[in-house]
């Protein structure tokens, strides 16, 4: 016989726990977002970080340039290629890593963008600071932020009308700085299949059981006079609402059966796909992923094979070309834009333990259906990088600001104005480069 009594003690006990599982602010209404949302309709931005400083010389590789030859001489991938494999044909003498054969695929259909040189003035080599700068949006985030991340400040700006914590969202990655907000907390997830709001921590078999015991509880208790049962009662119930409505709008998602192997970065972007079966509902404007091991301070390379940036680069391409494939497949890759970040590149030289320590600037790449595919002639690849970049420096110099890569994506893909995203009094956006339409 089934126990349905919860006394309020219980279940506001229970309800504090189920506050902790869920990173949201009050929703109410499953209306379609989508159709109501600022902007461009159905256009959509993921964000890949490379978390730890991907080295963008030996994923953008200068094979035309001695100096990369003469101060990487066991790391260079002009002389030191493991048996059998080739880089990627770009021009100018640019190549892709080895590695990167779907990617190289993007650049071949002309949806793929790289821009050199991406860092921010004055660049940190601490991990800590950097992740925080790029979160931020802010150079001296202490001095000039607001405590919002970027992102947040697009939740606030963008989703907040009525709260929305699907605008945003966070994949694999927990809350980072980038969704600290105000108004609007976007929504923290790690997979479809296992998101939800559970009460306790071993619900055993009668797992349904118990969950089924709290919606009642919920839809049958009155709503306390103040807070804070007030407020834990009112975020867990529209907690419960939103775990239902995530389920219900992704249950007809279908498999490709291409999200294969066992790569966090695979399975979230297989998540994201998840989640844009039910675009119509969500209206979500960015996604945010990624995955870490990009700090490769020691054997970072092996002309054997199998290496550790050897991994690195096929983990990110197999999942970029599963996820560009199947948006292709569902008629949403002219809807998408794809950024890979990291907060920093590596130095220009290799070290003592065939590695690369921290630098500046990188290379990101900016890949979709409608992006331009081409180097950025302005401040990068063909214009900017010079011999005298890698053989005077011991770090590739700052040429580009981040935020103007986000701003002109923002601007151009979305329709929507990022100059509320980046309040830096020293920051002037720079005229548009990032060609999306």
């Amino acid at each position: 016989m089934r126990n349905r009594k919860v006394t309020r003690r219980t279940f506001l006990k229970g309800a504090a726990l189920g506050a902790a599982a869920v990173t949201i602010q009050p929703i109410f209404a499953t209306r379609p977002l989508y159709a109501a949302a600022p902007g461009i309709p159905g256009r959509f931005v993921v964000v890949i970080n490379l978390l730890g400083g991907n080295d963008g010389l030996n994923t953008v590789v200068p094979t035309h340039l001695g100096a990369y030859v003469d101060r990487r001489q066991n790391l260079n991938l002009v002389n030191n290629l493991p048996s059998g494999e080739i880089l990627r044909d770009l021009s100018g003498g640019w190549k892709l890593h080895y590695s990167l054969a779907n990617t190289k695929g993007i650049w071949d259909d002309g949806d793929l963008h790289i821009v050199q040189k991406v860092s921010y003035p004055s660049p940190n080599q601490s991990h800590f600071t950097s992740q925080d700068i790029f979160s931020f949006g802010v150079r001296d985030f202490t001095k000039d932020g607001d405590g919002r991340g970027w992102l947040g400040r697009f939740a606030d700006t963008y989703c907040a009308s009525p709260v929305e914590p699907l605008g945003v969202i966070s994949v694999g990655v927990g809350r980072r700085r980038d969704f600290e907000s105000q108004t609007t907390a976007p929504l923290v997830i790690n997979a479809v299949n296992g998101f939800s709001v559970d009460i306790d921590t071993e619900p055993g078999r009668d797992g349904p059981l118990r969950r089924e015991v709290v919606d009642e509880a919920l839809a049958a208790e009155a709503l306390p006079p103040v807070d804070p049962a007030q407020a834990i009662f009112e975020t867990n119930k529209q907690a419960y609402e939103l775990v239902q409505r995530v389920r219900a709008e992704t249950a007809g998602w279908t498999d490709p059966g291409t999200y294969t192997g066992n790569s966090a970065i695979m399975r979230n972007m297989k998540t994201i796909s998840q989640l844009l079966h039910g675009r119509d509902a969500f209206g979500t404007r960015v996604f945010y992923t990624g995955f870490g091991g990009f700090d490769t301070h020691s054997a970072q390379h092996a002309t054997g094979g199998n290496s550790r940036h050897e991994q690195l680069m096929e983990q990110l391409d197999a999942a970029l070309g599963v996820f560009a494939n199947d948006m292709k497949a569902k008629s949403l890759w002219n809807d998408c834009v794809v950024v890979v970040i990291s907060e920093f590149g590596r130095r220009n030289f290799e070290n003592g333990s065939l590695g690369t320590d921290h630098g500046h600037g990188n290379a990101f790449l900016v890949a979709g259906g409608r992006v331009t595919g081409r180097f950025d002639p302005g401040r990068g690849l063909t214009g900017d990088v010079t011999p005298s970049d890698i053989a005077d420096n011991n770090t590739m110099p700052f040429g580009f600001d981040f935020r103007d890569v986000y701003g002109d994506v923002i601007r151009n893909h979305l329709g929507l104005d990022p100059a509320p995203l980046f309040p830096d009094p020293g920051y002037t956006p720079a005229p548009n480069d990032i060609d999306v339409v």
